[in-house]
């Protein structure tokens, strides 16, 4: 069953969607990946992952309302 969630973007994701966060529908976060690469093109080529409700994801999950996915690019510092 599709959710409606919020995701964030942080860094190099965030100038991919040209925006910092959005509500999006999905039933897990494989078929959000999906949806964001096809809305987003640009994030094909940015090797993000993906924290649910403040938790890095190790495998794929299911989603449910009110969740919050973050997209998290590789970070540069210094």
């Amino acid at each position: 069953m599709a959710a409606e969630v919020r995701v964030l973007y942080f860094g190099a994701a965030q100038d991919a969607a040209g925006r910092t966060d959005e509500q999006l529908t999905a039933g897990d976060t494989a078929s959000l990946r999906n949806q964001l690469i096809s809305k987003y093109p640009a994030l094909n080529q940015i090797p993000f992952r993906m924290a649910l409700n403040k938790t890095l994801l190790k495998e794929e999950s299911a989603l449910r309302k009110s969740d919050i996915i973050a997209i998290l690019p590789p970070f540069q510092g210094g």
